[in-house]
């Protein structure tokens, strides 16, 4: 059964239809290395109806004469441009999927929480990042090496040659792959379905491997759960609508390249001349005129005319020299108007150069507006305020587009690791990469600050501002939440207006003036306050009115004029109490 479902290759179309569209989009989006680049190189290619396997240059064999194509490629370089755009600036931004503030990842083994189980400290998070990103059609597959080691590898779409899905889901699937046995690598097909795994030699004659499992599912998983053009095997990518954009934009960049040194190097235009010695140089006026054909003399040479713009195929190229033939009157003399303009030198029209660096930039923008939103614009100062944050809006759909994606192909493929080692009953758990990502700048959070309508509001802008700042360091971001809600008034406006109506006790006053003296004589008598606040079992609120009585405690002793050494171990003590 599992040799018929290799032979007959289920879903075929299916898989053709994602290797071309990985294989289109790849180009794009993940660079190769450069060839050398050689005459012969191209050239070899001009007579045939395909440049190779390279997608972008059988696009402009297609549409150019073979001049015009020569010229491109020897201009074309890799990293190709629109990988470079990718990789640098999209490709960061999204990033930012890591640092939710509502992420949350929980495990349950056999009814018990486990914080982070051991089995999957394989470093699996990265590898599917990229893989959402540029391996969307790619498959994850999971299995045991012995009875306490699970593991998970993504496996190339080109790879598969048969699949069969139940309600959008891997029933059965069929693969290319080397395996090890018995210390040989031995070339064949892997075949999995819910209930074994077996392996097959290349030619399909010996079933080599199979073992069985209890999954009770093919413990397999897209890594892309949302599907193209309503091909469930066909997965979408946030590339999957660029291609004629990101072919516009490697070549834009490409006949960028072209132009540069075209407009720095000008085409040298002058009249032909014949080549004579200085000495045969005969300045008679019966010879002919002053600035005459024989008196100029020999400029270049019959060689070099003929191979004036060699390796391009046409003699239009920067720096290149081209000779015209010299008019001669009826009385045999030279043209003086013609004379006149012996040399001329003809660069790129500007319009032409700024042309296409505008288009470039429209081009670039419609990609990264297309994979981000308006958050590449951020600093741009012409944004109204309705612009921001509509942009904000759009980058955070796109987050949470990928935030969705992870947490689908994390969770799936974590729960069948865990449930290949311990049971599938026995494992619970809840994958989320979260919705909220901090993606306004500190000075936005400023702004809204300043705006806000209550007390509540400035608070909860306050926590916002310290998890913002500090994303990349939860514990930083922590301590300023827990410090912002011991200050007396969130904000000098709020503080100011309390004093001017006599609201502030002399105690408050001390806290609020000195605040960060009152923390670090907390911090120096009872360790650092994340700790303390962790230490505490107990509710934020309690966990609150402690710290704060801690502090008055400390200020009050100081303000009665007694040695605060001497009251460390009573406070101490009143710390062991809690």
């Amino acid at each position: 059964m599992s040799k018929e479902f290799i032979e007959k290759k289920y879903n075929s179309v299916s898989l053709d239809t994602a290797v071309r569209q990985k294989k289109q989009l790849k180009y794009y989006t993940n660079s190769e290395v450069q060839e050398d680049v050689r005459v012969d190189y191209f050239e070899k290619y001009v007579d045939r109806k395909y440049y190779n396997n390279d997608v972008f240059l059988n696009w402009a064999k297609s549409i150019f004469k073979t001049d015009n194509f020569l010229s491109l490629a020897k201009y074309y370089r890799n990293p190709n441009p629109a990988s470079s755009l990718i990789n640098n600036k999209i490709k960061e931004p999204l990033t930012r999927v890591y640092f939710s503030e509502d992420s949350h990842f929980k495990y349950w083994i056999n009814g018990e929480y486990v914080d982070c189980p051991m089995e999957l400290d394989d470093g699996f998070e990265k590898e599917l990042f990229d893989a959402v990103l540029f391996r969307y059609n790619d498959i994850i597959v999971h299995d045991l090496e012995d009875i306490n080691k699970p593991y998970r590898e993504i496996i190339d779409i080109e790879k598969v040659v048969s699949i069969e899905l139940e309600k959008k889901k891997i029933c059965r699937i069929a693969y290319t792959a080397m395996v090890r046995i018995d210390g040989e690598d031995v070339y064949g097909y892997v075949y999995i379905d819910k209930e074994r795994y077996q392996f097959w030699d290349k030619e399909r004659e010996n079933l080599l491997i199979d073992e069985v499992h209890d999954y009770g599912e093919c413990p397999t998983t897209f890594v892309v759960e949302d599907c193209f053009d309503d091909d469930p095997i066909v997965k979408v990518s946030i590339f999957s609508y660029l291609r004629a954009d990101l072919e516009e934009y490697t070549f834009l960049k490409t006949l960028q390249r072209m132009t540069h040194p075209n407009g720095a190097f000008p085409t040298v235009v002058k009249i032909e001349t014949k080549e004579i010695s200085d000495d045969s140089m005969d300045f008679d006026a019966a010879n002919g005129e002053p600035m005459s054909i024989e008196q100029l003399g020999g400029q270049v040479s019959q060689e070099a005319r003929a191979t004036a713009g060699n390796g391009t195929g046409s003699v239009f190229q920067a720096g290149s020299e081209i000779t015209v033939p010299a008019i001669e009157k009826a009385d045999g003399s030279m043209d003086m108007e013609l004379a006149k303009n012996f040399l001329t030198f003809y660069h790129i029209p500007v319009d032409i150069l700024n042309y296409i660096n505008t288009k470039i930039k429209e081009v670039e923008n419609e990609i990264i507006t297309s994979c981000l939103g308006a958050y590449s614009d951020r600093n741009d100062v012409s944004m109204t305020e309705m612009q921001t944050r509509k942009g904000l809006v759009s980058m955070e759909d796109k987050l949470r587009w990928f935030s969705k994606t992870m947490s689908f192909s994390r969770g799936a493929s974590d729960s069948m690791m865990l449930s290949l080692m311990y049971g599938k009953d026995s494992v619970k758990l809840d994958i989320f990469y979260g919705s909220d990502f901090f993606l306004e700048t500190q000075m936005d959070i400023y702004n809204m600050i300043e705006k806000s309508p209550n007390n509540i509001e400035t608070s909860n802008l306050l926590f916002r501002l310290a998890q913002r700042r500090n994303m990349f360091n939860k514990e930083k971001a922590k301590k300023e939440v827990i410090l912002y809600r011991l200050m007396p008034y969130g904000t000098s406006t709020e503080f100011q207006l309390a004093v001017d109506n006599g609201m502030v006790s002399e105690v408050d006053f001390d806290f609020q003036t000195r605040f960060s003296y009152w923390i670090s004589m907390f911090e120096a008598f009872y360790g650092s306050i994340v700790v303390f606040w962790n230490g505490m079992d107990s509710s934020d609120s309690e966990k609150l009115i402690t710290i704060n009585n801690l502090i008055i405690n400390l200020i009050n002793t100081n303000k009665n004029g007694k040695e605060t050494s001497s009251n460390a171990s009573s406070l101490s003590g009143e710390t062991d109490e809690l």
